[in-house]
């Protein structure tokens, strides 16, 4: 069973430009692109990038981590432009979420050492990003906190996945 499908368009874009020196950069706008639009997880397409690129895998890792950063950085100063009114108005089921819940326990108990862990584990990050952008939380913070999970988490990712990438084909 395929618990994450990548759109037709995302894996052709990743075929053909897995030949080419600029690859990493492709997957890198990607990650980036995925966190500030939080339209699906980024594993869906590090996993078969690092599959089409075994060599690859710390780079691309590495590189998605720091783009992740940059756009959880940039997420945040959208959502504090727009102000808590406007954000709750066209996304109030995040407010009454669990992991929006869970978010703002732990930022009140551990501050950006939460964020750190939230990025770096399978829990969604767009709520706990919300909680911090409504709570004036240091932007370069949020950037260096999940840049520092991502970019461990996707290592691990990678490093599995070039490792033992039969266990990694379902997301092909």
């Amino acid at each position: 069973m395929k618990t994450h499908v990548l759109p037709g368009w995302l894996r052709e874009l990743l075929m053909r430009s897995v030949a080419h020196r600029h690859y990493s950069l492709v997957v890198t706008v990607i990650a980036f692109t995925a966190t500030i639009t939080f339209s699906f997880p980024f594993v869906a397409v590090l996993i078969p990038a690092v599959l089409l690129s075994p060599r690859r895998w710390r780079t691309l890792a590495l590189l998605s981590g720091i783009a992740s950063g940059c756009g959880a950085a940039v997420l945040v100063e959208i959502f504090q432009y727009l102000g808590s009114a406007f954000v709750i108005a066209h996304y109030p089921q995040l407010v009454h979420n669990e992991a929006w819940q869970l978010a703002s326990e732990w930022l009140q108990r551990w501050g950006l050492l939460a964020i750190l862990i939230i990025a770096g584990s399978p829990m969604p990050q767009t709520p706990a990003l919300l909680v911090c952008a409504l709570a004036n939380v240091s932007t370069p913070g949020i950037l260096v906190a999940v840049g520092i999970g991502k970019t461990v988490k996707y290592l691990f990712l990678a490093w599995a996945t070039a490792r033992y990438p039969a266990r990694f084909i379902r997301y092909n």
